[in-house]
């Protein structure tokens, strides 16, 4: 009886988890190889053999099948194998001119059984050709010579990669040359392979950056023929800067500050950096006094306001490629002679009843102030605005519409759970100098927000004030359960799924069924 269970609970460990995952998931098939196989392919028929260049033969057969799985073919060369290939050609290059060449093929399988060797096929290079070189008073022969041509071009383009498509109208090789200028010294491919359809990739490009490039074509006749020139551009580098960390905040008691907030989801294995400054929020992760840097979610400053009124924080994200965070900031401040006992980003008053302030003399409006998220692009000028709850967002300004003097750009958002609280961030530049930006991540509730942008000088005086309501809605795939910034922890990750906790209930009855038996066992 032990024996039987013992393999009761073996058999449910080892094809359980299988049978359960299978009602969870698409479709699949399991195949088996079992006994031997002793049929041979079906041979293959040597279809052309045709001389493209003095140097090349294109060789062409037929495919072979099998019963059980065609494993490749073997092409031979005047009866020495030269290439093994799954394909059904193969251009044989390197040649000599004028020289005849036999070609056979044969297939195999699997299980290593050969076809019989299909029948032969002979072609004979032709001579190496003359090159001719045209003076200005010879009379073009136009009588059965064919030129070189272009009969379609392409290029694509990613941040540091470029590939070229292009047809001709005969057999070609080429060669490509590309640079920053046309000295076209940055990269040069030269391929000796004759085709009508060609397509390479160069590679180790600078994002964002303009190459020229030639490209030169060799007919059989081994006339160069400049088939284009031109230039393209690389895409520039996506943004990859990660999101700001959530709910900062500040507590001071006497001249101790404790600094509380929660990485965002997206960045749970990055490290953050607290800058500090008494003269205003620092801008750079060195821009002041670094007190910390580190994985935790708070940090206590200890006698931070000894001998300040204000300490202003800003605390940057760094993910593993070094990039950083545009930087979420708050203040600590303490009144004449009495400290505050609590102060979030936005001390004890509300930021959003002060008056609103156009930026004077720069041309600058609420339309320059943009919002963007997934493929959904807003500006302060637009009635309404709406973001999904559940997905972080873009706030940027472009970077030449507002003079470069300027201190600090800081956005201000309202909590849509309590107009009471909100969260501070810096604008900075980004990496290709386009636009001062930053990443909220998620906020995760749903709900009307306040968002605020502010615009100060090397002074530290605002020079500039805008204001604009935002909606915070469900995803379509939210099911209605909503998370306010206050009360939002960290939510562990499920450890098992359905089946899993389904399996291991079963492995339970299991052991349960087995000691019982074994219990009789003893009692008898």
């Amino acid at each position: 009886m032990r024996k039987k269970f013992l393999f009761i609970i073996i058999v449910g460990i080892f094809f359980l988890p299988n049978l359960l995952l299978a009602q969870v998931t698409s479709d699949f098939t399991i195949s088996a190889l079992v006994g031997d196989d002793l049929i041979p392919p079906t041979t293959p028929v040597m279809l052309s053999v045709i001389p493209v260049a003095s140097t090349q033969i294109d060789v062409t057969w037929s495919a072979s099948t099998d019963n059980i799985l065609l494993s490749g073919y073997v092409l031979f060369r005047d009866g020495a194998p030269i290439a093994t290939t799954t394909l059904t050609t193969y251009l044989d290059n390197g040649l000599l001119a004028s020289t005849t060449y036999a070609y056979e093929v044969y297939a195999f399988d699997l299980y290593n059984n050969i076809s019989t060797t299909s029948n032969s096929l002979s072609t004979t290079t032709p001579d190496v050709p003359v090159i001719v070189t045209p003076t200005a008073s010879s009379t073009p022969n136009n009588s059965g010579t064919l030129l070189l041509r272009l009969d379609g071009f392409a290029i694509e383009t990613n941040t540091n990669e470029a590939t070229f498509t292009w047809q001709t109208n005969m057999a070609s090789r080429f060669s490509l040359r590309w640079g920053r200028d046309d000295s076209y010294d940055d990269g040069y491919i030269l391929n000796d392979i004759y085709h009508s359809k060609h397509q390479t990739l160069i590679n180790e490009l600078e994002p964002g950056t303009v190459y020229l490039y030639e490209l030169i074509g060799y007919g059989p006749s081994g006339i160069a023929v400049s088939l284009k020139k031109g230039q393209f551009k690389t895409k520039a580098k996506e943004n990859l800067n990660p999101a700001n960390v959530q709910n900062l905040q500040a507590t001071v008691t006497g001249s101790d500050v404790s600094l509380s907030w929660e990485m965002p989801f997206s960045e749970v294995d990055s490290r953050i950096r607290i800058v500090r400054s008494y003269l205003g929020y620092p801008t750079d992760p060195n821009d002041g006094a670094i007190i910390y840097e580190g994985k935790v979610s708070s940090y206590f400053d200890s006698g931070a306001l000894a001998n300040y009124n204000n300490q202003y924080y800003t605390v940057f994200v760094f993910d593993n490629t070094g990039s950083v965070s545009s930087g979420a900031v708050v203040r600590a401040r303490r009144v004449t002679g009495d400290f505050v006992t609590t102060a979030t980003s936005t001390g004890v008053e509300d930021p959003f009843e002060e008056e609103l302030i156009e930026v004077p003399d720069f041309g600058f409006s609420a339309n320059n102030i943009n919002l963007s998220q997934g493929g959904n692009n807003f500006t302060f000028d637009d009635e309404v605005i709406n973001l999904l709850e559940n997905e972080a967002f873009v706030i940027s300004i472009p970077f030449g519409s507002l003079p470069q003097h300027l201190k600090s750009i800081i956005v201000t958002l309202s909590d849509p759970a309590d107009f009471g609280r909100s969260y501070s961030f810096l604008l900075r530049i980004n990496k290709d100098r386009s636009a001062y930006e930053a990443i909220i991540a998620p906020l995760r509730v749903m709900g009307t927000a306040r968002l605020q942008i502010e615009i100060y000088d090397f002074e530290r005086e605002i020079i500039g004030r805008y204001r604009k309501q935002i909606n915070f809605i469900a995803a379509k795939e939210s099911m209605g359960e909503v998370f306010f910034p206050d009360k939002l922890v960290r939510m562990w990750q499920p450890i098992y799924s359905i089946s899993s906790l389904i399996f291991l209930a079963l492995c339970l009855i299991l052991f349960l069924l087995w000691k019982r038996s074994k219990e009789a066992e003893d009692k008898t």
